[in-house]
């Protein structure tokens, strides 16, 4: 049985939206999930309020990704519905979510609080630190580390912090166990004084910046802007004839100034960009948000496949990790913005793509990631 019954607090929240909801489906129309489950976001808020109990697949359906408010006319958002079920769940039902993959995502969340895959390395006097984000640290740990050496070229007495934000576990709806591993960030933060946090990863971004409100959140991307690309890169790739899809990720999607810097280093560095219909702030889901790539696998690579279709070339570049590899299961040539700048095969023009990996190559990229940093941390 998937049904879950509610609580008096989550029903109020439900009937609020329905309420406010003139059913116009411009909502219902965009979504990855909802269609899945209901004619209309009414019908389906009405199905709630009726039952007063939920399909748990429903809200672990939900890819957060915010794209039924930037649609709604009456700025309704559906993405705080769907957060406030997955939280009456995992509160009360939370047994419940062991068929909805939860066991894979604790266990991801345990190791990537362990001291085997995350340490900060903070020199004394430091004020802001580096903080790369998990996938990318299971991605490249040269490219991680070409990455500080830039930033430390450039900004006296950073630091390097590879660490994991929780954003895993703060999406299920465990705010509890996500508050316990916040508090190993927090405290780094408060007990080196660290005033400012450039980030990577858009996740990360969101997530800092709504859990540690005292402290600068700036993204890596405003930072590469204002310094500017090595010169030697400067126009590196006008010359080829490669078009690149710049798909924008959607924990950022009203990021406008980070959406204009991200364009302006692509101009910086001669990429020839061609833009997705929706992009900015009407970009669409890769698929992987929210966790929805463990909970309801068949709905996360369907949203994947109809993203990567609308790419308008055969290679998608983004800014975030996760988005690239979303996009390299789809089919497609995928490629990181930091590709394009500190990967020597991309750079030298003999390899336009990530390769696949494994899991377990990509656990033994994050160690290697943090043996790296011990060796550079100064």
């Amino acid at each position: 049985m998937n049904k879950i019954n509610l609580n008096n607090k989550t029903l109020e929240i439900v009937r609020e939206k329905y309420k406010d909801c003139i059913n116009c489906k411009l909502c219902f129309e965009i979504c990855p999930m909802m269609k899945e489950y209901s004619s209309s976001p009414k019908e389906l808020m009405n199905e709630i309020i009726k039952h007063k109990n939920v399909d748990k697949n429903i809200p672990y359906s939900c890819m957060l990704c915010n794209a039924c408010e930037s649609r709604c006319p009456r700025d309704i958002d559906l993405k705080e519905m769907f957060y406030n079920l997955r939280q009456d769940i995992m509160s009360s039902n939370s047994k419940d979510l062991k068929s909805l993959g939860y066991n894979t995502i604790k266990f991801h969340q345990i190791n990537s609080f362990s001291p085997i895959f995350s340490k900060s390395y903070i020199s004394d006097n430091t004020k802001k630190i580096f903080l790369p984000g998990c996938s990318l640290s299971s991605y490249s740990p040269d490219i991680v580390m070409k990455t500080y050496d830039y930033l430390k070229s450039n900004i006296d007495n950073i630091s390097l912090a590879i660490e994991c934000c929780g954003k895993p576990t703060l999406s299920m709806g465990d705010e509890t166990k996500f508050k316990s591993y916040y508090s190993k960030l927090d405290s780094m933060f408060k007990e080196n004084k660290i005033e400012e946090i450039i980030v990577a990863c858009p996740n990360c971004f969101d997530t800092i910046r709504n859990s540690s409100k005292d402290v600068k959140v700036t993204s890596l991307w405003t930072v590469i802007n204002e310094f500017k690309i090595p010169n030697k890169l400067k126009n590196n790739y006008v010359n080829i004839e490669k078009e690149f899809s710049l798909h924008d990720p959607c924990p950022i999607r009203y990021e406008s100034k980070i959406h204009n810097n991200v364009r302006s280093i692509l101009n910086d560095l001669g990429v020839k960009v061609v833009e997705f219909d929706k992009n900015r702030e009407k970009s669409e889901c890769c698929g992987a948000g929210a966790m929805v790539r463990v909970t309801n696998p068949a709905i996360s690579i369907k949203q994947t496949k109809k993203r990567a279709s609308e790419a308008k070339s055969d290679t998608v570049v983004s800014y975030c990790q996760s988005c690239c590899e979303s996009m390299m299961f789809a089919g497609k040539n995928s490629l990181h913005i930091l590709d394009l700048i500190f990967n020597d095969d991309v750079i030298n023009k003999k390899n336009f793509t990530q390769t696949k990996t494994s899991v377990i190559h990509k656990w033994k990229m994050r160690y290697k990631t943090v043996q790296k940093g011990k060796n550079n941390k100064f």
